[in-house]
């Protein structure tokens, strides 16, 4: 059972009490969260050279904090701690924690993380538009190189063509014999592949174009961005930026098989209960209201 349960129409002393702990615990990370999600402006350049200010955070601060606050869930005896993870699908990046507990009759599973995005710039550096330049002149050299490669190649194949005797035959025709002639279709193409080795200044500029573009990769930055508003798991599978708590409560059917069910009969709860779960939270909410 996902928490806070809808109180609406529903008097249950319980309710309230848990209700309460889940908005005790959630306040509690997420003001300590965001004290290490402090972001700085920087200037950078975009892939047409316009220069913008935009925001951005440390993810290692933040990593350092989930295990500085993973080392102290562990001091904790009765709490399991599922070590700190960072995951990365593409640009989308998650830093999590995870803990659970088994109080009395009931378990309780904890995720604590945030969600951000990573974005690539240029550095604010003028050699990003002279390399730019320079691969762009590369790149319409090579363009021009292969044209002339392709005109040549068409006449060698033409006059191959019309020396096998081939000269008045239709494209239908001549499209038939070099689908059914695999050797002949093989030989024309080969020569006029060969045409390439006539213009070593080719291979040159692909060359240089891949040391311009490794140039070019190492003047770029990776900058991270998030919004600090709550989300939810729903928002944190469809990739949206923010804070993510999430807590489920169940009921232990069976302590030796782990059986358990989020069907939960509230007006059962004993006050002994009550009291257990109050002390256990209480550890990790002030856990949690510590700076880091």
């Amino acid at each position: 059972m996902r928490l806070p349960i809808n109180e609406k129409g529903n008097n249950n002393e319980f309710i309230k009490f848990i209700n309460k702990i889940d908005g005790d615990l959630r306040d509690s990370f997420e003001n300590s969260i965001k004290k290490n999600l402090e972001t700085i402006q920087m200037k950078v350049m975009l892939a047409d050279f316009t220069v913008i200010e935009t925001n951005t955070f440390d993810p290692n601060r933040v990593l350092n904090y989930f295990f500085n606050k993973e080392k102290e869930a562990k001091s904790l005896k009765s709490w399991k701690v599922v070590p700190v993870q960072s995951t990365k699908t593409d640009d989308l990046h998650r830093i999590f924690l995870q803990m659970n507990n088994e109080i009395e009759r009931y378990y309780f599973y904890i995720y604590f993380g945030i969600q951000f995005h990573s974005l690539l710039f240029y550095k604010l550096d003028k050699n990003v538009i002279n390399i730019n330049k320079k691969i762009r002149e590369l790149e319409e050299n090579n363009f021009n190189i292969k044209q002339e490669i392709s005109k040549k190649g068409n006449q060698i194949i033409k006059q191959e063509l019309d020396n096998l005797g081939y000269k008045e035959i239709g494209n239908t025709e001549l499209f038939e014999e070099l689908f059914t002639k695999q050797n002949l279709s093989e030989d024309l193409s080969e020569k006029a592949s060969n045409l390439e080795d006539n213009y070593p200044q080719l291979r040159q500029n692909f060359q240089l174009l891949e040391t311009l573009k490794k140039d070019l990769e190492n003047l770029m930055i990776e900058l991270y961005q998030i919004n600090l508003a709550s989300i939810d798991s729903n928002k944190l599978m469809i990739g949206e930026e923010g804070i993510a708590f999430n807590m489920d409560m169940e009921f232990i059917i069976n302590k030796k098989t782990h059986q358990k069910t989020s069907v939960i009969d509230f007006e059962k709860i004993k006050k002994t209960e009550f009291i257990r779960i109050e002390q256990e939270f209480s550890s990790i909410i002030e856990l949690f209201k510590k700076n880091t």
